[in-house]
């Protein structure tokens, strides 16, 4: 009875083990025109992708990815890249902390 406990439980620890493929870099894009975007734009990112987030914005700035506390200023068409794992399923809203205007929602899932 002990040898077959011992067999299952091995075989579990092997199945909680197994992940599911890690997801696909993904390169975000963010450029702001001079007076802001005309609408939100939405951005869908799988969890557990790399994310490299490139922001230009035609003034000074400072934007903010939220959920995720990333936080950054630029210059006027300087472009900025971060880097960071989409590791929590939701909708984050990137804003402008200048203009207060929300440039994009990402939705990780």
């Amino acid at each position: 009875m002990s040898r077959l406990l011992i067999i299952c439980c091995a075989a579990l620890l092997a199945l909680c083990g197994c992940n599911s493929p890690a997801a696909e870099p993904v390169t975000v894009e963010l450029t702001v025109p001079t007076g802001g975007l005309p609408e939100t734009i939405v951005q869908e990112v799988p969890v557990g992708a790399e994310v490299t987030f490139k922001v230009t914005t035609a003034t000074d700035d400072v934007v903010h990815i939220h959920g995720y506390e990333i936080e950054f200023p630029t210059k006027a068409d300087e472009p900025v890249t971060k880097i960071f794992t989409a590791n929590m399923a939701g909708a984050y809203e990137v804003e402008s902390h200048v203009t207060n205007q929300i440039y994009m929602k990402l939705k990780i899932k």
